[in-house]
């Protein structure tokens, strides 16, 4: 198989395996239960990959990915409408919830967990642009709505972790109440 296929096929696997390890856990997927999701022979899977922990790690990441699209294109596309994008964003958590839980766990893993900190530094740069790009939609400073952009980001990650509505809703309520100010006031300037 040339690099190129190799690369696609693999790229695929991650997708599945990640959906694999969200329904049924990190610690109690086999390689098996990998294999058989991906349809391939028993131990296929390491062709494409050396070891399972390799597997996890770009698991870990597609998770990432996916969670960090999903929230800012609804964030970015839905921010002048503020309502309407904190209950896209409420959605979003729910259906994101269980690759969030996937990923907490790879996190808190003695096994992974120094591994994946460079992904999560990463993620974590990548705020400032986000908070820059909608502070410019809103017509306000990166200043002015970053501590709003942080406290969203926040409450997202905790209602996907907990799926706890009493969590997520006052803080929800609350950056809602001060971006509304604050596309207010910078529409009256």
């Amino acid at each position: 198989m040339n690099e190129d296929k190799k690369s696609e096929k693999r790229k695929e696997l991650i997708g599945i395996c990640l959906d694999c390890f969200v329904k049924n856990g990190l610690t109690a997927t086999t390689t098996k239960e990998l294999c058989s999701a991906a349809n391939l022979q028993n131990g296929g899977i390491y062709y494409y990959f050396s070891t399972k922990e390799e597997i996890v790690l770009a698991c870990a990441e597609e998770a990432i990915n996916r969670i960090e699209k999903s929230a800012f294109n609804i964030a970015v596309n839905d921010i002048n409408d503020i309502g309407s994008m904190m209950d896209r964003l409420g959605n979003l958590a729910d259906a994101m919830s269980p690759v969030m839980r996937f990923l907490v766990s790879v996190c808190v893993s003695h096994e992974y967990e120094e591994r994946i900190k460079p992904s999560l530094v990463r993620l974590a740069a990548r705020y400032s642009y986000y908070t820059e790009k909608i502070a410019a939609i809103l017509g306000c400073t990166k200043e002015e709505a970053e501590p709003f952009i942080h406290l969203s980001i926040l409450a997202i990650n905790n209602y996907m972790i907990f799926a706890e509505r009493a969590l997520f809703d006052p803080q929800i309520e609350s950056v809602k109440k001060a971006l509304f100010r604050l596309a207010r006031k910078t529409s009256a300037v």
